[in-house]
């Protein structure tokens, strides 16, 4: 398949949009900032950048739902698990040893053991997991969608939409749970399906400027509701509007993939470092926590205090900055590429 530039500028901003959400996180759970403008600058980039991890899945989606290789489901298996499982493992061993380092943890492996085995040694590890999920049922996956008109696949994402979107504001708003048991559809899957469906089909203009719409409509809604809602807990935050299973937030996913596939923004050259970016997203994924916590704890007078306005896009370019340095250096090394695919 040739490659699209428009999925290569979603990829560098989902990159940039995933460090700025675990750089503003500091600011947002602070309970010294008590809704004043730091809390408020945070609480604006996290709302602005929560579309990070779906719109990654979407791509996935998009790129493995329309493949049309035949291969075997033996063989995808293994070139696909092989590009999770090895990076996997290596990076919960290099966070596990840091967590050992800093006396977080007391390392024996049996304790290494039990957390990689139940997600529990760095928090962002969880997309792995995920995404080795998607792959091991996307073989079976592509044999529906093959055969699926445009109208099955709108049922799939309307099912998803109800059981895993929707239900989630019945149940904050009303206190119903939604009982029938519709797993097939719910989480992250809808996202896989939800990009090759974007992907796959074209949208009269009018639909797309609903989509726009809503993702502005979904941008103001995270930002004014979790301020709002925030103000009644007795916590720094409420991040109910956050979950990437949130109406708002799937309504700006949906928007941004619509603008940068359906308008010139998606046909602009990639800059030598967008290309750069692009190709190590993966590995700015893996890597930009380790970055923030050694800068953090050991280069302080790089990671300066300044009002988060400027502070978190300051912080985001230098972890993505290095974190993309870092991932390039070690895809050229032979023996190390493997853990960053």
């Amino acid at each position: 398949m040739k490659r699209l530039v428009y999925l290569d500028w979603l990829r560098i901003l989902a990159a940039l949009a995933v460090v700025t959400i675990h750089v503003s996180a500091g600011v947002v759970t602070d309970d010294a900032q008590d809704y004043k403008s730091p809390w408020m600058s945070g609480n604006f980039y996290e709302s602005i950048s929560r579309w990070a991890v779906p719109m990654f899945v979407m791509i996935s989606g998009a790129l493995m739902l329309s493949s049309t290789r035949n291969i075997s489901i033996p063989a995808f298996l293994k070139k696909k698990l092989g590009k999770v499982f090895i990076p996997l493992f290596a990076w919960s061993s290099i966070y596990y040893a840091n967590e050992v380092r800093k006396g977080e943890i007391t390392f024996s492996i049996h304790d290494f053991i039990k957390r990689i085995s139940t997600d529990d040694i760095m928090y962002h590890l969880w997309f792995l997991y995920m995404i080795a999920g998607l792959y091991i049922i996307t073989p079976l996956l592509k044999i529906l969608i093959q055969h699926a008109k445009r109208t099955d696949i709108e049922y799939f994402l309307i099912l998803w939409l109800f059981a895993s979107v929707f239900s989630n504001w019945l149940e904050y708003f009303i206190g119903y749970s939604f009982k029938i048991e519709l797993f097939f559809v719910t989480h992250y899957i809808g996202y896989y399906v939800l990009g090759y469906y974007l992907f796959t089909f074209e949208f009269h203009a009018k639909w797309r400027i609903v989509m726009y719409i809503g993702g502005i409509a979904g941008f103001i809604t995270t930002f004014f509701m979790t301020y709002h809602e925030s103000l009644k807990i007795d916590e720094p935050l409420e991040q109910f509007w956050y979950d990437e299973h949130s109406p708002n937030v799937m309504l700006i996913a949906v928007a941004l993939f619509m603008l940068f596939k359906s308008t010139k923004i998606g046909t602009l050259k990639l800059p030598w470092i967008g290309s750069v970016i692009s190709h190590t997203s993966f590995g700015i994924y893996l890597i930009h926590v380790l970055v923030m916590q050694t800068l953090y704890e050991k280069f302080d007078f790089v990671w300066i205090n300044l009002h988060p306005l400027i502070g978190i896009p300051y912080k985001v370019l230098l972890v993505v900055a290095i974190s993309t340095l870092i991932v390039f250096l070690i895809k050229k090394v032979p023996v190390l590429r493997g853990i960053i695919p």
